[in-house]
């Protein structure tokens, strides 16, 4: 269970990118997946990359080399 704060702390925010980098790596490895496995995690990706979008820090999620 998550402790509610009046902001995400920058930790939670870098695990959330490491997230994001992972779903990436789906597409990037040309991994098959069905299609409601497809829109499950379309849908996972963007809920994650609003929680970044909504907080005020500045994060670089870019896929590293």
């Amino acid at each position: 269970m998550s402790i509610l704060g009046d902001k995400t702390d920058f930790k939670a925010l870098k695990i959330i990118s490491k997230c994001l980098k992972q779903l990436d790596e789906i597409n990037s490895l040309h991994l098959k997946v069905t299609k409601i496995d497809d829109f499950e995690i379309s849908l996972a990706r963007n809920m994650l990359k609003s929680v970044i979008d909504n907080n005020v820090q500045i994060m670089d999620i870019s896929p590293s080399a």
